[in-house]
């Protein structure tokens, strides 16, 4: 195997000349187009460059025997834990694209698993069953770098499109087919997605040593809106689409914050963002997950924040229980502020007859009882415009006397807690709106998951938590084929 300095002189003799052209021509610019256009070259031969020296490396890597050797123990020691059979294929040749765009191609070692029982034929199944062992300790998968597919998915969830995402990978060198974007996206959300499934299932206590620990905390669940497509069952018209079905979805974002000592947002703690496509109990189970995750267990305190819709409050109830929040711990449930006076105001352009001095006039007044606390004025206020229907029906005062401890914005306002869930409703906008509620877009519901999942990470810079799950568990994972019957 060769040394490092000449794995390095091998790479940079093919570019040499060309670098050194490079920088003649940029010595010799005399105007700002000029400097741009040479500055770009440089920076392509040097990604170029770049890509030349990891191939040069990777092409070491496959060559040798002994790693070879290793790789193809430990993969079948995975295989054995797991009752699975793997067999040699002897070596085959497989693409790679690495983090500049390079494709290579590399000959390496391959197993793939044994079929169970004395089945014939078998199947692959959709996953596969074979590895290329050395390739696969280095995290090579999905034919790609996991450097490449992790900047590939951090630019298509933070953009607001795929071809947005491919036009700003291309301004830095990168260029990739709208195919291959989303092949590598959806390997990256696919995994993220599974390893959060299984560390929400997992993790049952809290983290004593999380960054929550001590700290006043404040968590706020909402709901988007975004369209979901699923496709009609049988075959697609010949020369045509496959035809589906849309419905909207509520896509459920929480995000939970700390508070530093005037009550408001500390900027210094990272907040968490994240989304699921799942009903009411799994965005809780997500909640929950993350509170435990970050030691809210053992907070000073804890505010939960929301609208007045029931599936939020129907199951606040269980979060001390579930986070096993000492009884002396406050846990404070608070209507936000802005949907208490969006109803009230909803109440009074309702009225017949009201003109809209009136309305405004109405409202304000019963804003101001709101702020000191007095939530029985508001409700016999209320209750003296009602009709006979809307008497018999109860929903309009209902909603005042089921949210009443949740409207005691005075004592909430004294002890320095926030009245609004603008934090979660930002969060909505930002992660569901701006990125998957596009006109004419239609989300597989699988796919819409991954994407808000990463994208929520990303908009609340915890990027690194999503690096880190899928470099902690790109390994292969043994599974057997499956019998064929007939």
């Amino acid at each position: 195997m060769a040394n490092n300095t000449q794995l390095i002189d091998r790479a940079t003799a093919a570019f040499r000349t060309r670098l050194v052209a490079a920088a003649e021509s940029m010595r010799h610019c005399r105007s700002a187009a000029e400097f741009y256009e040479a500055e770009r070259v440089v920076h392509a031969l040097a990604l170029e460059l770049a890509d030349a020296m990891t191939a040069s490396v990777l092409e070491e890597v496959v060559g040798d025997e002994q790693r070879a050797q290793d790789a193809v123990l430990r993969v079948r020691a995975l295989a054995s834990a797991r009752q699975v059979t793997m067999l040699s294929q002897g070596t085959r040749e497989t693409p790679v694209q690495l983090l500049g765009g390079t494709t290579i191609r590399l000959r390496t070692v391959y197993t793939c698993a044994k079929a169970r029982g004395d089945a014939v034929r078998a199947s692959r199944g959709k996953a596969g069953t074979g590895v290329f062992p050395v390739l696969d300790e280095l995290g090579i998968t999905h034919r790609s770098t996991p450097a490449l597919r992790l900047r590939v998915s951090h630019a298509v969830c933070e953009a607001n499109s795929f071809k947005d995402a491919r036009e700003l990978l291309g301004q830095g060198g990168l260029r990739l087919t709208h195919r291959v974007a989303l092949r590598l996206t959806y390997a990256v959300s696919e995994l993220a997605l599974r390893v959060r499934a299984r560390q929400v299932e997992q993790l049952k206590k809290g983290n004593d040593e999380g960054i929550f620990v001590g700290r006043h905390i404040v968590a706020c669940v909402d709901g988007g809106r975004c369209r979901v497509r699923k496709a009609l069952a049988g075959r697609p018209p010949k020369g045509g689409r496959r035809k589906f079905e849309v419905d909207w979805r509520e896509p459920k974002v929480l995000t939970v914050y700390v508070l530093d000592d005037n009550g408001r947002r500390d900027k210094k703690a990272a907040r968490v963002i994240d989304a699921t496509m799942g009903d009411a109990d799994d965005v809780y189970a997500l909640l929950t997950y993350q509170l435990r995750r970050l030691g809210a267990h053992r907070a000073a305190s804890l505010t939960l924040l929301g609208d007045g819709a029931k599936w939020i409050w129907n199951r606040a109830s269980t979060l001390r229980e579930a986070l096993s929040l000492p009884e002396d711990v406050p846990l404070t449930e608070i209507v936000d502020y802005y949907h208490a006076v969006e109803r009230l105001s909803d109440f009074a352009k309702s009225r017949s007859g009201w003109s809209a001095k009136r309305v405004k006039r109405w409202v304000s007044q019963q804003k101001n009882r709101l702020k000191r606390g007095w939530i029985d004025r508001v409700i016999e206020s209320i209750e003296e415009f009602l009709t006979k229907r809307e008497r018999k029906k109860g929903t309009a005062v209902g909603y005042w006397t089921r949210n009443r401890h949740r409207l005691a914005y005075s004592d909430f306002r004294q002890r320095g807690l926030p009245l609004g869930s603008g934090a979660v409703e930002s969060a909505v906008r930002r992660v569901i709106n701006m990125r998957v509620k596009s006109p004419g877009t239609f989300w597989r519901e699988d796919h819409v998951e991954g994407i808000i999942h990463l994208r929520a990470h990303s908009k609340a810079g915890r990027w690194c938590d999503i690096e880190s799950a899928i470099l902690s568990n790109s390994m292969w994972k043994p599974r057997a084929r499956r019998r064929i019957t007939s």
